[in-house]
């Protein structure tokens, strides 16, 4: 399941990916990007992955790559919440691919993730 959580706005998008992703989960949460992306100023990403279990579904993972490919690297800060072993390590290799600052935070520091984000 992908939810837009109420703590969005026009300029950091706040998403909570949880169980296993469908295509047409992912093409909402990739539409919203979009649509805060081409409104034009800076815009930042906090992402909760706390409860995702990875698919197996070839087509959910060719829309994260075209979405990391492409409108990820305009992002101006993503938070990552999660405790899995593979998050932090994803976030140290995508950052040399792209322009956006990534962080890493624990399950739980959603707050702390949108602080960080907005540069509060």
């Amino acid at each position: 399941m992908v939810e837009i959580l109420a703590q969005s706005s026009p300029e950091c998008l706040v998403a909570r990916f949880s169980g296993k992703i469908t295509v047409e989960e992912y093409d909402v949460f990739a539409d919203e990007a979009k649509i805060r992306l081409e409104a034009g100023g800076p815009v930042n990403l906090v992402l909760d992955v706390s409860d995702i279990e990875l698919s197996e579904d070839l087509e959910v993972a060719k829309r994260d790559i075209q979405f990391v490919r492409g409108d990820y690297k305009h992002f101006r800060r993503a938070a990552i919440v999660g405790d899995q072993k593979w998050l932090a390590w994803m976030t140290r290799l995508l950052g040399p691919f792209t322009r956006t600052e990534e962080k890493h935070f624990t399950a739980g520091r959603l707050e702390a993730a949108l602080a960080w984000a907005n540069n509060e």
